[in-house]
């Protein structure tokens, strides 16, 4: 039986509709989570659940569900209070140790995100492991396995620049203007639109300290509400705009973006750096002039028909400014007239100079995809050797090694004490003393490897072989077989 087992399903196997079916809130994982591990169903279980992506990973037991698929469908539709989600080929399972192992590492290295290199899916899969840890289902092999994963996302950050660089337009436009204005601390921004790509551009903005937000709107209730979130977002969870958290997902276009209104759903993700809430303010598109004087960055993502941002109407309240200004237009068709960026100090920026950007930033990403899959494999490798000893026949291999040599350096060390048939039954009281010491721990050892749940078994070996420093031995014996001697002839 396997050690570890993955079922799921993600962005690049299943469309939304699957993906939604199986898509759990994180109340709701916590919930089957907490289900599991009253029955006992299997040694040790973790969901992570995202708009792209929902996925267990488990330990099964002997006794266990024999169809895990099923059965984990089957409480996915109890949790959320609905039927059971139906079977479907792009559900996948991986049930090879090594491959298992490997898809999370993956995932927490974000090379299996829709985009490559997005920074929230680390923070993603701890807040699976902590819903697990509160569940209860995270045992010794799922401690382990996770705290590898968070190292692997950590490498692969420190070690390439796989997340350098935004992909996506609206967090290229706020790249592009802290490049030039060094910084936007202290800088007034103005968003213009309160939709979701707006959104994402004022997370983004959030994130990186600007100091005060003028949100405009066709709606002013919705700028105002929009206005009201970011406020608290200073140093509270900013979403995620590639793998948002649990819950309905909105449609995807080809391009991978949400459609639709999701700015006000509730969902889990990492913190932004501490700090004062940010300043906002919401005003109606009629209050356009005066925010523009005001603002030193301007991101412009409505939905209108012709442009709201216009030479005729902007051109006074431009005229009385003393400091240049950025307007940044991500909207199709065009917020901002053409003609805006011919007036003195107005830098206009429009979609094609960020798709310019964006397709730079991803064929930057693309060359540093095998430095981050180098980084996978390494750790896949550590993970197999640190599993392969906590097998039951090398430790007893090694407990055996390490009691006999015990013994041998006291006999080394009394020995000579001793002459003719006293010696020999110091040997024989010494043999006998050490098999006796044995006896129960491998005794219990081979009980578990035949009869015992993974994580016991797992967790039993762990500790005899720290109680016995079984594995500086086993290092010992590796560097032993690296310098001995090979060759056609005997070994000395």
């Amino acid at each position: 039986m396997p050690e570890l087992i993955a079922i799921g399903t993600s962005h690049h196997t299943a469309p939304v509709a699957v993906r939604e079916a199986l898509a759990l809130a994180p109340e709701q994982a916590l919930a089957l989570l907490r289900r599991i591990h009253a029955e006992r169903a299997y040694g040790e279980a973790l969901v992570l659940s995202t708009c792209n992506r929902t996925e267990f990973y488990v330990v099964p037991r002997p006794d266990g569900p024999a169809d895990l698929r099923a059965d984990l469908l089957e409480r996915i539709g109890r949790a959320k209070d609905a039927a059971p989600p139906a079977p479907d080929p792009a559900i996948f399972t991986r049930r090879e140790d090594r491959e298992a192992v490997r898809h999370l590492f993956r995932v927490s290295a974000s090379l299996e995100s829709q985009i490559v290199g997005e920074s929230e899916i680390l923070g993603q899969v701890k807040d699976a492991y902590r819903l697990a840890v509160e569940a209860r289902t995270a045992g010794f092999l799922l401690n382990r396995l996770l705290h590898r994963a968070f190292r692997v996302g950590k490498r692969v950050r420190s070690e390439t620049a796989l997340e350098e660089g935004s992909a996506g337009v609206p967090q290229a436009a706020v790249e592009l203007a802290e490049h030039i204005f060094a910084g936007l601390e202290a800088k007034t921004v103005l968003l213009v639109g309160a939709g979701r790509t707006a959104e994402a551009a004022a997370r983004a903005l959030v994130a990186r300290g600007a100091g005060r937000l003028i949100v405009a709107n066709r709606t002013p209730e919705r700028a105002r509400q929009l206005a009201e979130h970011l406020g608290q977002a200073r140093g509270s969870p900013e979403r995620a705009p590639a793998e948002a958290g649990a819950g309905p997902c909105p449609e995807r276009g080809k391009d991978g973006a949400a459609e639709g209104d999701a700015s006000l759903r509730p969902q889990r993700a990492r913190r932004t750096p501490g700090g004062p809430a940010v300043a906002t303010e919401a005003v109606g598109l009629d209050a356009l002039p005066g925010a523009v004087a005001r603002a030193d960055l301007v991101i412009a993502s409505t939905g209108a028909t012709v442009p709201v941002l216009t030479r005729e109407a902007l051109a006074p309240a431009l005229a009385r400014r003393t400091r240049p200004i950025m307007i940044v237009d991500i909207a199709v068709p065009r917020d901002a007239e053409p003609g805006l960026g011919r007036l003195e100090s107005v830098y206009l920026y429009t979609l094609d100079d960020l798709d310019r950007l964006v397709r730079r930033n991803l064929e930057r990403r693309r060359g540093e995809i095998p430095k981050a899959e180098a980084v996978v494999e390494d750790e896949v490798r550590r993970f197999e050797r640190w599993l392969a000893s906590r097998q039951v026949a090398p430790t007893i291999r090694l407990l055996k090694r390490r009691l006999r040599s015990i013994r041998r350096r006291q006999i080394e060390q009394y020995g000579n004490r001793f002459a003719g048939t006293d010696r020999d039954e110091l040997e024989a009281f010494s043999e006998a003393m050490c098999k006796r010491v044995m006896h129960h721990p491998i005794a219990l050892l081979k009980h578990l490897a035949t009869d015992g749940a993974t994580s016991e078994r797992l967790a039993t070996v762990d500790l005899v072989r720290r109680l016995f420093d079984l594995d500086a031995l086993e290092a010992d014996e590796e560097a032993d077989e690296e310098t001995e001697p090979r060759g056609p002839g005997p070994r000395s």
